[in-house]
């Protein structure tokens, strides 16, 4: 009996020596794969990490939702090195695991947590646009496009904005979507 419960002991530290030598990486896909590639590694039973976030574009004067990736041709894997290595490298859609020259080099957990604080609903990551009330703006797209005007204040929605627009030497309160605005660095 005394085996047994040594055996089981060995049994779990290899186990948990097994997750912890899991570490995460930045894999480097090849353009627009970055999807494919989350769903073959994860296939393969390997941990992945795709963050997206939600834009807006303008599209035959309609706004259209798209949901993009956070940092595009790249994607999170938590990987045994040894292990996975020529799996990720040798998977299609993959170009390569960043690193030092040609050796991987992982990534900080604390980093990955960073991420995942920010998503909100949908599991999308939340950007700040740094739009605080007086920042000069500029509309991107809709009738007023081109024009500079002061940000005022976000509506209760969070998507629609109030944007003070000067016409004829008159604050005019303009209400438009937070996608067809950008703050004037």
């Amino acid at each position: 009996m005394n085996q047994t419960n040594q055996r089981d002991e060995r049994n779990q530290r290899n186990e948990k020596d097994e997750i912890d030598s899991r570490s995460w990486f930045v894999v480097h896909t090849k353009p627009g794969n970055e999807h494919r590639v989350e769903t073959n590694l994860s296939h393969q039973e390997i941990e992945v990490f795709l963050p997206l976030f939600e834009t807006f574009q303008c599209g035959q004067g309609k706004l259209v939702q798209k949901i993009k990736p956070l940092f595009p041709n790249y994607l999170f894997a938590k990987l045994d090195i040894e292990a996975h290595y020529y799996k990720v490298k040798w998977t299609r859609g993959v170009s390569k695991i960043l690193g030092v020259g040609s050796e991987p080099f992982p990534i900080s957990e604390k980093v990955i947590w960073a991420i995942k604080e920010r998503m909100g609903e949908n599991n999308l990551v939340r950007l700040d646009d740094g739009l605080v009330q007086g920042a000069v703006v500029q509309f991107t797209s809709g009738p007023f496009k081109d024009l500079m005007g002061v940000f005022d204040k976000k509506m209760s929605d969070g998507k629609r904005v109030k944007v003070l627009l000067n016409v004829i030497g008159v604050d005019v309160p303009v209400q438009v979507s937070r996608y067809q605005i950008k703050k004037v660095a």
